[in-house]
């Protein structure tokens, strides 16, 4: 139970270091450098402990889903984070993952939808309206840029690529199975960093060059006083220590107990976007971040 809660709480503290981040470097630059970070990092760690869980058939597989959820999917999630903040970025991509990876195996692997995943679904959706829609309102002092529309949209797109990411991923964990080989959750991570910073590069080359001024914009050094440390935080509480707690909660209890508890994230976040952002929702958005959470859980649990 304590490495789930624990997972919660660094995935919480990635995203509000991660919006700013994105608010200081500019969303695209910023992903760039901090998943260069990770990279790094993550690499160090596999070359060092588990070299020999790199092998080119489940690679490829890992590749794909990173460049689908590392890369699409957080392209769109620091685009999001700069237009909208990190409470809302994070509630619709984690809260909406779940949904389209639903979709997803669906349409691919045909797996069965029960009507109590459907019902679960439903209760999502209505969280997520009821946080984000206009009534609902914001009393914030954050700093934005950028449409917020924009930015609702890129987090949805968020969430379509993280729960595809997360779909694809199993099938390169089942090639590993049948493989018998053994690889952790540092080297998956790694393998599928990889593959988002590549996808991250490509998407600062063309923006940079190609690209309106609403992504294009702002390039900004990160050794400019103040953005060090949201930087390092951005790239080691999320793709480092975060995934590695959330496999170390993988190995000690059943992955439904375990999603259920790590998909409090966003109301375990929203103390924190209060103190670094300004950002204090009312009491609508508040209960709507409730629904959504409580009916990811439901999904998670009536699903086994």
């Amino acid at each position: 139970m304590l490495p789930a809660i624990l997972t919660s709480v660094f995935f919480a503290l990635s995203g509000v270091t991660g919006q700013k981040t994105a608010v200081r470097l500019g969303s695209l630059w910023g992903n760039f450098i901090r998943l260069f970070i990770a990279v790094v990092v993550l690499g160090i760690l596999v070359w060092g402990f588990s070299p020999q869980s790199i092998r080119a058939e489940p690679f490829s597989w890992f590749f794909i889903s990173g460049m689908v959820g590392f890369g699409i999917g957080d392209i769109a999630l620091f685009l999001a984070y700069e237009r909208i903040g990190s409470r809302l970025s994070i509630l619709l991509n984690l809260c909406l993952a779940p949904v389209f990876a639903l979709f997803l195996e669906w349409l691919w692997l045909g797996n069965g939808v029960t009507a109590l995943t459907v019902l679960a679904v439903l209760v999502i959706l209505t969280g997520v309206v009821m946080a984000i829609r206009p009534g609902a309102g914001f009393r914030q002092r954050m700093e934005r840029h950028g449409n917020f529309g924009l930015g609702i949209l890129a987090a949805i797109t968020a969430g379509l690529g993280q729960g595809s990411g997360a779909v694809i991923s199993r099938k390169a964990e089942s090639i590993v199975r049948v493989m018998h080989m053994e690889v952790d959750g540092v080297s998956a991570a790694f393998q599928r960093v990889v593959a988002g910073w590549v996808i991250a590069g490509i998407a600062v080359a063309i923006v940079k060059f190609l690209g309106p001024r609403e992504l294009s914009g702002r390039w900004r050094s990160p050794f400019q006083k103040g953005v060090m440390p949201w930087l390092l935080g951005a790239s080691l509480f999320g793709p480092v220590i975060g995934v590695s707690f959330f496999q170390w909660a993988l190995q000690t209890r059943e992955s439904g107990v375990v999603l259920a508890i790590v998909s409090i994230t966003p109301i375990v976040m929203m103390p924190m976007a209060a103190l670094t952002e300004g950002d204090h929702p009312r009491k609508t958005a508040i209960a709507g971040a409730f629904v959504a959470v409580s009916g990811v859980i439901l999904l998670h649990v009536w699903g086994g």
